[in-house]
């Protein structure tokens, strides 16, 4: 099996690389990364042409690469799969996907960001499945800038808050950046806590052993 995983961030390399150690030891991985797109996406405050267009070179390395699927592992850039899968022969997979589809058991969603285009993303990809579902969503952009910086407590600190303030009204809380997900092990909270690395490359996986 042959995944490249599409990042946008260097915190993001870590947690998905680990989860496939676990899941696919064997699995061939090609990171792609352009650090600079999550900036520019702050910058302008949405996807820009120049902003899709540098998201697809990325796209372009992958498949040049002869990989069997792409995964992205960066949630804001998301809701541009379901446009960019017809240009590609390879199948690309939401960052989010797998542990959305998990969430959507679930009645009352927390989602926990730290990038503001986040929220948007994944509400869009949980109310079409779902549209009588009802999600919460709390941001906090100060601690991805803190993570960036090296201030990896602080950074857990201000996640751990958000979902200690969310668990109150919802049935799951969802950790949408990779780059927090080992904050879920650092707390007890009264409902379950889903995290994307894991369960992301056992649906890489699962899709490599169906059509093998």
């Amino acid at each position: 099996m042959k995944v490249a995983l599409v990042h946008a961030m260097i915190e993001s390399v870590q947690p998905i690389e680990e989860a496939f150690n676990e899941v696919a030891p064997d699995a061939e991985i090609i990171h792609l990364l352009d650090s600079g797109l999550l900036n520019s996406l702050e910058e302008h405050g949405e996807l820009t042409p120049a902003i899709i267009r540098r998201f697809t070179r990325l796209l372009d390395s992958a498949i040049d690469s002869d990989v069997d699927m792409i995964q992205l592992t960066c949630s804001a850039f998301n809701n541009l799969s379901s446009v960019l899968q017809p240009l590609y022969d390879a199948k690309i997979f939401r960052s989010d996907e797998a542990m959305l589809d998990k969430a959507l058991a679930y009645n009352r969603i927390g989602l926990i960001s730290t990038v503001q285009a986040t929220p948007l993303a994944l509400q869009g990809y949980l109310y079409e499945k779902s549209p009588n579902i009802h999600v919460e969503s709390l941001v906090n952009k100060k601690a991805l800038h803190l993570l960036k910086r090296g201030n990896t407590e602080e950074h857990d600190r201000l996640i751990s808050e958000m979902m200690l303030e969310i668990e109150k009204s919802v049935d799951v809380i969802v950790l949408s950046q990779y780059s927090m997900s080992h904050v879920a092990s650092q707390i007890d909270t009264s409902v379950p806590i889903l995290t994307g690395p894991i369960l992301t490359a056992k649906r890489c996986l699962d899709y490599f052993k169906d059509r093998h």
